[in-house]
């Protein structure tokens, strides 16, 4: 007779390594983003703005996949520098702006755009994606005035 392994034994191992895999899976998309983040900071530090706009594409994917969005585009392509966001799923009604820009003041001016332009009829939700570390810290008194 074979020793079976009780069937508690085979979930907790399988969970144990769907765990392993999950925190692979995070490490090496850390590994990643900082890369990015650095190439960003780099390029936008020579003036170079060309690295934005091949994130915007490489980004489509990975969205998709984390938010459910199958019909997310890149809005630029449909027509060249479009105005306050850079991506756009119509069908759910979510949109983002992808920026190295991480003021206060770009912020306000993405919402701005964005309820100017009157995005609100066709996007539910902006979601502002940052290529670069954060601003140390924001005032309380820039905040407060959108």
């Amino acid at each position: 007779m074979f020793p079976l392994r009780s069937h508690d034994g085979v979930l907790a191992a399988r969970k144990q390594g769907r765990l392993m895999r999950q925190l692979e899976i995070e490490n090496q998309l850390r590994d990643v983003v900082s890369r990015i983040v650095v190439q960003v900071e780099l390029a936008t530090s020579q003036g170079r703005t060309d690295i934005n706009l091949a994130l915007e594409d490489a980004f489509i994917p990975i969205l998709k996949s984390v938010y459910n969005l199958p019909h997310l585009i890149n809005l630029n392509r449909k027509q060249k520098n479009y105005p306050g966001i850079d991506l756009g799923d119509d069908h759910d009604r979510v949109a983002f702006q992808i920026t190295s820009t991480t003021t206060l003041d770009k912020v306000k001016a993405t919402v701005r755009q964005f309820m100017d332009r009157a995005y609100y009829n066709t996007f539910d939700e902006l979601f502002i994606l940052m290529l670069a570390r954060k601003q140390a810290s924001y005032s309380q008194a820039s905040s407060t005035s959108c």
